[in-house]
Parts: C-alpha cells; sequence; structure tokens
C-alpha cells in the first residue's frame, strides 16, 4: 500500500502542552514539554506503540541523535505523548503518520507509571502500550528516527540481548512488565479494562 503521509520536522517542541496526571495516570491538568521533563519532571500522559508491518515483523526505531533524552537508543516503533483533546489510540496514529509515515488501528494492551532521569532531565511518564498492524512500507523521518531494525520474533529475542544496555529504559521496563514478546505476536490482542 502506497505511502500518502508528508513529515513534519520534529515533535519536540519546548513549549507545547502535555497533559499532567497522577501516577495513576487520572489527568489533573497540563504543562509544556519543558517543565514536564525538567529535573525529576511533572508526570504527564504517553505511549509507547509496537508496529507490526504485513509479515509480522515488528518495526524498531533507533532515536535521532537530536532528541532531547536518550538520543542514539533503541525504542520500539513510536513513542511520544498524549496530547490535550486525544486518546492514547489518536495519539499513536498522529505520531505513526509523522514518524513513520504509515497509519495503523491501535488496541490498548497495558499502561504502567514509571520515572527514569538522564542528566539534568527526566521521563516521568504514565505509559499507554499500544499495538497495531499497517500494510504500508515504513519511511522513517530522519529527524526524529535514526535508523530501523525490523524484526521477527526470533530475531527481536536475539537482537535485544545484544542490545540490551542501548534500549531506552521504558522499553526496557515494558519489556519486564509485560511479556512482551509473547504480546506482540499474538493475533487477537487482550485489550487494557481500563476505558480511555
Amino acid at each position: 500500500m502506497k505511502n500518502t503521509f508528508q513529515f513534519v520536522k520534529s515533535g519536540e517542541k519546548k513549549g507545547q502542552l502535555l497533559i499532567t496526571c497522577d501516577n495513576k495516570g487520572n489527568p489533573n491538568g497540563t504543562a509544556t514539554r519543558f517543565d514536564c521533563h525538567r529535573g525529576n519532571g511533572i508526570t504527564h500522559l504517553a505511549f509507547m506503540a509496537f508496529l507490526l508491518d504485513e509479515k509480522n515483523n515488528l518495526v524498531l526505531t533507533k532515536r535521532a541523535g537530536n532528541k532531547s533524552l536518550w538520543p542514539g537508543f533503541w525504542d520500539t516503533s513510536v513513542v511520544s505523548h498524549v496530547l490535550p483533546g486525544e486518546t492514547p489510540k489518536q495519539a499513536a496514529l498522529r505520531r505513526s503518520k509523522e514518524e513513520l509515515a504509515v497509519s495503523a488501528e491501535f488496541k490498548i494492551f497495558g499502561e504502567f507509571y514509571y520515572q527514569a532521569r538522564q542528566n539534568d532531565q527526566s521521563e516521568n511518564e504514565y505509559c499507554y502500550l499500544l499495538s497495531g498492524k499497517t500494510e504500508q512500507k515504513v519511511i522513517p523521518n530522519q529527524v526524529e528516527i535514526s535508523e530501523i531494525k525490523i524484526v521477527n520474533s526470533d530475531a527481536f529475542s536475539e537482537f535485544y540481548k545484544r542490545n540490551l544496555i542501548k534500549f531506552t529504559p521504558w522499553f526496557n521496563i515494558a519489556l519486564k512488565k509485560y511479556n512482551l514478546e509473547k504480546i506482540i505476536w499474538q493475533k487477537n490482542i487482550k485489550p487494557s479494562s481500563r476505558s480511555v
């Protein structure tokens, strides 16, 4: 299937408003991206989306060198924030278009809170986990992503073991909290019981 999306420069805008929340994911206001990530950060809503291609391979991405947190680290297909007025599914669709030039129907299968600090900044997020599938060709936005790796379930296990210290902390936490290898490649993912 042909791609019809054009890239934006970057999702990282310091003044962009994010949805703040408690560590159970209950929204309680908004704050700028800058404030949400400075120091220990302010807890805000985010997501991780795992995208499978038409051959049931997982798309992994390496964060571009210009990213403010964990540049050059491997990550799942699409990660970002849920913006005011959006659901996690809508946010995942928006960013899959902006980062990989594809669209997909996403399902939420989990969620967790985490905090991870790097230098004088932090990720302090309530993070939704989603999965989706696309038949479109993945084209990485080089402003956001420096490299992609397409892996089947066997290749993923080997690649992860070899690159463990070069994966983002939120990816490692999600992998430990959920049996991601089993969940990602399931045909019928059990949706999260929480309504969002």
